[in-house]
């Protein structure tokens, strides 16, 4: 996700934050996530074409990837640097979607019903509810609002 907001709405400005908004949203409730929002993006910028293409190049760069490193794996994964190498991965993974998060913050109208609603969902999450149900939740009461 951060990769895609800094492509899609910095670097290339194809799509303002709003649109890109309701592309992760999108993502984020239909299986198949990030297919789904590659095909989004991919279609509403270039049409069928450009969803076809957008489908096809989230596959391709992973597949090529996995099928590079599965001979190899076992040795890669018994070699002491391996899960060094994949924590530092992990870190700046992290450290992009605090980043995108925080971006997404900045563009909330936010209000004291908005900042309850976020809290809390943050809260309920921390104790493990089950995500579906704090979206249903904040569907719910959002219609309330």
């Amino acid at each position: 996700m951060p990769i895609k907001y800094h492509e899609l709405v910095d670097l290339f400005g194809w799509f303002d934050k709003t649109t890109f908004m309701d592309g992760v949203i999108l993502e984020q409730v239909t299986p198949g996530s990030i297919i789904i929002a590659a095909t989004f993006f991919g279609y509403l910028h270039f049409g069928i074409f450009g969803s076809i293409l957008a489908t096809n190049c989230v596959f391709t760069p992973s597949y090529l990837i996995q099928m590079g490193i599965m001979p190899f794996f076992d040795r890669l994964r018994s070699h002491p640097q391996f899960y060094k190498v994949i924590n530092g991965i992990l870190c700046s993974f992290v450290g992009l979607l605090t980043v995108v998060t925080y971006r997404f913050a900045l563009d909330i109208q936010w209000s004291l019903v908005n900042i309850v609603f976020t809290l809390v969902a943050f809260v309920l999450l921390v104790r493990r509810i089950d995500v579906i149900l704090v979206i249903l939740g904040g569907i719910i009461l959002s219609f309330f609002h």
